[in-house]
């Protein structure tokens, strides 16, 4: 794959590249040198593309305004190697874009890389999701967003792409999460369909409740999504559907330190943050900062996924009048797992990912949602 004939180079700004700054540690394309992908934890580009952005066509001027705030933070003691490419080639068509983005996810994914994407519009969920099914293995995605983005209709757009993905012949999606709706927003006829179809829908005041409930809910993810109306518009105002409601910038951060902890990770796309409606570029910042937590989590990642002849777990065995539920807690990392099935033990019993709150209450008789909607006795 030749990168010059996808990237245009992006050139920082100067005064980010001095002293303890992130831009210091960041490596910057250059179509004069040859690249080897392999020494990098982390490869960043841009997608400036916001034609299918309803309504929010300049969220394509994002990702240059994001990259500002973000190498202007504080390097943290990670120790990593990162790469920005700069930001993709926008074709003359909107499928000519999404035909080169889609090029340049499966490369990655093909090769183990971990990727961050500076949108752009939502809609660019769809080429990535594209390249990840020509892996051929089931798909785990989910996105931060207020809105269900799931609408009938032939004009695919940023507020429609779920149809997409579910609808796709080769569709490979396993499971979908959507993290923060809020229900005032959503068809409540569209909320019972996916939830038949198995989805998760966590709501935002469940979102906000316990940030520690989070994780699980990311642990096993391939892809996620942030699009910048899950947040409140007082602390994100720079999109035409942000709400008075909505995330803070803390949850945020939290939700993305998960994120970069979760070995299974492919890529994370930041999409419909518009300047032009940003106020003291306080949007970029709040994206800017996620990103860092992201990193941070990424720094700490390790698989302790229990095995079981390494014995790398403990397992605990609740009986609560409905059935007996196996437990599995890392002896690393202190998170959980809870077996799917109740059968004899066998290395090949799918798990969930828990919390310890969710073993408490199976302790005392009770399942939490989380439980309830996915075990099988």
């Amino acid at each position: 794959m030749e990168i010059k004939d996808y990237f245009e180079v992006y050139t920082p700004d100067l005064s980010s590249l001095g002293g303890e700054k992130m831009g210091s540690f960041v490596d910057f394309y250059s179509a004069t040198e040859s690249l080897d992908f392999e020494p990098y934890n982390l490869i960043l580009f841009g997608v400036q593309e916001g034609r299918l952005s309803l309504k929010n066509e300049t969220c394509a001027f994002a990702p240059d305004e994001i990259r500002d705030e973000l190498y202007d933070l504080y390097q943290g003691e990670w120790g990593m190697k990162i790469l920005d490419l700069g930001n993709l080639k926008l074709g003359d068509r909107v499928e000519d874009t999404y035909s080169a983005l889609k090029d340049i996810s499966e490369y990655f994914a093909e090769n183990g890389k971990q990727v961050l994407i500076l949108g752009g519009g939502h809609d660019l969920i769809k080429p990535i999701f594209e390249a990840y099914s020509t892996l051929g293995k089931p798909l785990s995605f989910a996105s931060a967003d207020a809105y269900l983005n799931f609408q009938d209709g032939d004009n695919y757009n940023s507020t429609s792409f779920l149809s997409e993905l579910v609808a796709a012949p080769e569709s490979l999606l396993s499971k979908y999460t959507l993290l923060a709706y809020q229900t005032y927003l959503c068809s409540p006829i569209e909320v019972n369909l996916l939830k038949n179809m198995d989805f998760t829908l966590l709501r935002l005041g469940d979102f906000n409740a316990d940030y520690n409930e989070l994780e699980p809910y990311v642990r096993d993810l391939d892809h996620m999504s942030i699009d910048l109306s899950v947040l409140k518009s007082s602390e994100a105002p720079a999109t035409i559907h942000s709400s008075p409601n909505g995330i803070s910038a803390d949850g945020l951060c939290a939700l993305m330190r998960y994120a970069g902890m979760s070995t299974r990770m492919k890529s994370v796309l930041f999409a419909e943050l518009n300047p032009r409606l940003d106020k003291n570029k306080q949007s970029s910042k709040v994206f800017a900062q996620s990103i860092w937590y992201f990193l941070e989590g990424l720094h700490l990642r390790y698989d302790d996924f229990p095995e079981i002849n390494n014995h790398n777990f403990k397992k605990f065995h609740v009986s609560a009048g409905f059935s007996e539920l196996v437990f599995y807690k890392s002896n690393r990392s202190g998170r959980w797992w809870v077996a799917l099935y109740n059968k004899s033990e066998t290395a090949n019993i799918p798990l969930l990912s828990c919390s310890l709150n969710d073993y408490n209450k199976a302790v005392q008789g009770l399942l939490t949602e989380r439980l309830s909607s996915q075990l099988k006795f």
